[in-house]
């Protein structure tokens, strides 16, 4: 029975989303804060930032090899691994300088990476 096909792929898609909750959530807080607004100071979550990190990129993985012709062929797949490449390498370059410009960058390239893997299901092919 194909991976995708089996209980497995939920519970791995279910950890992918927890993953990306507790990363994007994590980055979100540290953004906003940036650009003013009240929110605790969110050194103390970085732990959390870099297992979401890990449980979001090991899972994507798992996900991407288990139909790699179905995701290859997908559009909203090729926007989204983009999105991805573009947002981690301003995470870990721009988004450390701690600037507003980073902040709403960062803000607006996760926005976009979550929104273009929501669209993958919708533009499958």
């Amino acid at each position: 029975m194909p991976f995708e096909n089996s209980w497995l792929f939920p519970v791995v898609e279910s950890v992918h989303v927890i993953g990306l909750a507790a990363f994007v959530g994590t980055v979100v807080l540290g953004d906003v804060r940036t650009l003013g607004l009240r929110v605790p100071d969110t050194k103390h979550l970085k732990a959390w930032t870099h297992a979401g990190l890990a449980a979001m990129l090991l899972t994507g993985a798992a996900m991407f090899f288990s139909d790699t012709a179905r995701y290859l062929h997908n559009p909203a797949f090729q926007v989204k691994a983009a999105l991805l490449v573009v947002a981690l390498a301003a995470h870990f370059t721009l988004r450390r300088r701690g600037t507003r410009f980073a902040a709403v960058l960062s803000l607006t390239l996760w926005t976009c990476v979550v929104l273009a893997a929501r669209a993958i299901i919708d533009f499958d092919v």
